[in-house]
Order: C-alpha cells, then structure tokens, then sequence
C-alpha cells in the first residue's frame, strides 16, 4: 500500500508508492570507457590555458612531475551568476522584483584523469576535492551575505555537459526559497524544543537502524524518511556543526571516505546512473547557529518528474527509504550485511 510522509525538514508531503516500481522502465545503457585523456578536453593537463585564470590548487605528490596538480578549481566560463564584489541591488517594477546576478560559480576540475570518478578514487583523492570545496567555501561565504553551495552532476540526465570529472561551487546574493524552508523549519524546532532538528533525527536514524546506511565515528549515512527519490541518501555531522566550511581534517576525510563507499554501493547495485549530490550548509554569516546542520543529500535520477508531481508539488519515490538503506548496506563497498 502507498503511504504518504510528511519530511521533517520541510514539512512537504511525500508518497511512498511501491506499486510504481513494477512500472515498465528503460534502464541506461553502460557508457563507453572514457580514456585517460582527451585532447580536446579544456580539463585535460597540458590545456590549463584553456579554462578562467586558476583560483586554487591542489599540487599533485611528489612522484609526479613538478608544477602537476591533483584537483584546480577555476571559474566557470559560462556562469549563472557573473561575479561581483557589491551587494546585489533590488529593483522593483510594480508588483515584480529584480536584483543584480551577481554571486560567484566556479568549477572543482576532480582529477587530471578524463577516465576517473569518484567511486574509482581512493579516499586520499576523495579528501581533496573535499578540501577543495572547504578551502573555496571559507573564502566564497565572507564576500557577502547569501549561500555558498558545492554541488555534482552525473550524467547528461543529471545535467552534466562535459565527460571530465567535475564538480562546481555557486556563491548566492540571496537564501533560495528551498533552503530558507529549511533553516526556518529548523529554527522553528530550535524555539519549540531547545535542540537542533538534524541532531535529532540523526540520533532517531541511528537508533532505530531501518534507514541507516552507514556509521562512522564523526559522520553517517541514511535514507531520509520522506525520500523523495529513489535511494536518496543523506551524510550528515555526528556532532553538530553548521557549515562544512568549518569541518576539521577528522570530519572531512570520513566524509570524504563514506561518499566514496556510498558512490560505489550505488553504481554497484543500480549500475552507473545519473545523480545529483548537493552541500548544505548553514547561510553565510550564520555558521555559528546552533538550530542546523550541514549536510549531503545524493539523489539518482532515476525517474523523470511527471504531471502528479508537476501539479501537486509532491514528490512520489517507488522504493520504501527501508529497502533502499537494506538493499545498500549488502553491497560489497559498504558490507554491513542485514
């Protein structure tokens, strides 16, 4: 039987539908083997000339050949938001409101390996794209009020549009209306009850063990209750903590280390599907808060959004949270059996 879920960090409606799984489905076909380079690939080393003037690096060991690099992060040539020092300025025409588009969207180039991905790294390699969304992250958030939010696309159908392995950091001038449910269902939790809700629910996941995923001793993974997709998982801070920004070296490598394992059990149980993950963290200026948590949601995008979903505003995930959290624990990369 379908059930429907109200999230707790939103309070939005979800249904659970296990009906729909049985549904006729095209499921993707493997992809070619990426080679090791490409030379027309402007990610590729040897083409660094051909992207924006770099803003971070990370050099590669010592085995490598002097002035290579692990991870570059450089801006986007085609950005969403163009970059700017000043506040943005509102303008209103009647009932319609406007401001500037500035902000800041940056590219995180994962590795000088075109044929590499993140399931394919080792947790060393993990760690430093990581660090490279910590180090951006501290300098995007003091410029101005707004979001800073490190993100990864998978896949066209998760709106990739170049083969290397990247990810990108967007800095906002405002909270988008999405994140701003968050934080104020959560500070309204705070009023109410005195504790953080992602403290909370975390320590409720880990208790009651249908959803978790996997434990560590600073981070865990779990399938959100109200899942909007299929085998969404969200990493989240054992011990509170606002904005990644400020996660020390302990936190990010296990981070680093469960998302590895996670993308891993995903390909290995769905094949190589298209996802989204997505950083959250606290609004810039609030990182001290103590009514939220960062976190890391990953979605596969395995279903497209249909006409319920468009004229209610309600998700519908065919796979139960339960099964999806049992179904990854048994994968070999995370091997915690039932």
């Amino acid at each position: 039987m379908s059930e429907l879920r109200r999230d707790p960090f939103t309070r939005e409606w979800v249904v659970i539908a296990p009906e729909r799984a049985h549904r006729p489905q095209h499921i993707p076909a493997a992809t070619p083997s990426a080679p090791a380079t490409d030379p027309h690939c402007p990610f590729c080393p040897g083409h660094e000339q051909d992207t924006p003037g770099e803003l971070w690096r990370r050099p590669a060991d010592a085995d490598h050949p002097s002035g290579a690099w692990a991870v570059r992060v450089v801006p986007n040539r085609y950005p969403v938001l163009a970059r700017g020092d000043g506040p943005a300025r509102h303008r209103t025409a009647g009932p319609f409101i406007s401001a500037d588009g500035v902000g800041s969207h940056e590219v995180v180039i994962e590795s000088p390996r075109h044929d590499w991905d993140l399931p394919d790294g080792d947790d060393t390699a993990v760690a430093e794209v990581l660090r490279a969304y910590r180090a951006r992250s501290l300098v995007l958030r003091g410029r101005r009020p707004g979001l800073v939010l490190p993100f990864r696309n998978h896949g066209p159908a998760a709106g990739t549009s170049l083969a290397h392995p990247h990810s990108q950091i967007v800095a906002t001038p405002i909270v988008p209306l999405r994140q701003r449910l968050l934080f104020d269902v959560a500070r309204t939790y705070y009023d109410d009850y005195g504790r953080c809700l992602y403290t909370d629910i975390s320590t409720t996941e880990l208790a009651d063990g249908r959803r978790t995923v996997a434990v560590g001793d600073h981070v865990a993974a779990f399938a959100p209750y109200a899942a909007r997709a299929a085998y969404e998982t969200w990493i989240v801070p054992r011990h509170h903590q606002a904005s990644f920004a400020d996660a020390d070296e302990e936190v990010l490598t296990e981070t680093a280390a469960l998302l590895r394992r996670l993308l891993d059990a995903l390909r290995h149980l769905l094949g190589d599907v298209p996802y989204n993950y997505a950083l959250i963290s606290a609004p810039n200026g609030e990182e001290a808060t103590a009514y939220f948590a960062w976190h890391l949601q990953l979605v596969p995008r395995l279903a497209a959004t249909a006409g319920f979903e468009l004229g209610s505003g309600m998700a519908v995930n065919p796979v139960p949270p339960e099964r999806a959290a049992a179904e990854l624990r048994r994968t070999p990369a995370l091997g915690q059996g039932t």
